[in-house]
């Protein structure tokens, strides 16, 4: 379930993918040890998450709790896209990319849709029949895009036929067409996501709320849970976000390299804490 590494942040729980690392993992510290004994331990892990976005966590002192990403599903798909690009599989990146373009249509359109007062159950119910048709899927956002953000948004033409390529004929593509593809997608998400902010940012809250609640029934009564936004490509958490796809990129990858090299150091902190900490 969990594997411990020499890995952490800072005194609160950060996220992020960790470059050459797999699969998608959580790096945390221990927060009912930061109640308990009103600081930090200081003990790093790294656990896996996966579709419900928990990280299960225990840790020496035998306490075991988790930590739930605030992040939607599209931000999560961007993170291990740039993961895989990172590392070259430039096929897994740009399906990752298509994937998370189709999942942010979804969250923009359950946001438009709690904007203009449907309910929760409503939305589910409509939702489950469309769930398999990206067709339609993307029919009922480019209607509420319209409706709600007063603009018509046209799709950037050289998406679709090139995630067809990758998705249904298995297209390979060099590092230069998967960076180029990834770009499109960062930049297609971005010139929805800032007039969705303005227009719909109570409802935006709403959404990750209800996603919240809703992993949150999963777990044990009485389980310690900790949420983190973490550090993302692109994040709803954040009040801006890097205006391209490059810049982004660089960003991250930086952000995970600053948690490698905090690493000494917290190891330090910790073992001065805990003298007896193997």
């Amino acid at each position: 379930m969990l594997q411990r590494l020499d890995y952490v942040a800072s005194f609160a729980v950060y996220i992020t993918l960790g470059i050459r690392r797999a699969p998608l993992r959580v790096f945390a510290v221990c927060m009912p040890c930061q109640i308990e004994l009103g600081h930090p331990s200081i003990e790093p892990f790294s656990a896996p998450y996966y579709e419900d976005r928990i990280a299960k966590i225990k840790c020496s002192r035998g306490h075991e709790s988790v930590v739930m990403l605030q992040s939607q599903k599209f931000e999560v798909l961007l993170d291990s896209g740039v993961n895989a690009l990172e590392q070259g599989f430039t096929l897994e990146a740009a399906a990752t990319f298509s994937a998370a373009l189709e999942r942010f249509y979804e969250f923009a359109s359950r946001t438009m849709l709690h904007h203009l007062g449907m309910s929760e159950s409503t939305y589910e119910g409509m939702f489950s029949e469309m769930a398999r048709q990206s067709e339609r899927q993307i029919g009922a956002f480019l209607t509420l895009h319209a409706l709600v953000l007063g603009t018509p948004f046209v799709p950037e033409k050289s998406i679709a036929p090139f995630r067809n390529s990758v998705i249904h004929k298995g297209k390979i593509p060099t590092p230069s067409e998967a960076e180029e593809f990834c770009t499109s997608i960062y930049a297609e998400i971005l010139r929805v996501l800032e007039p969705l902010r303005t227009t719909c940012k109570p409802s935006i809250q709403a959404v990750v709320m209800t996603d919240l609640h809703k992993r949150t029934l999963s777990l044990a009564p009485g389980t310690p849970v900790a949420t983190s936004a973490g550090i993302g490509l692109l994040s709803l958490a954040v009040a801006v976000n890097k205006p391209t796809f490059d810049a982004a990129r660089k960003a991250f990858v930086e952000a995970v390299l600053h948690l490698d090299e905090a690493t000494p150091q917290m190891l330090v902190m910790h073992k001065a804490l805990f003298p007896g900490a193997t």
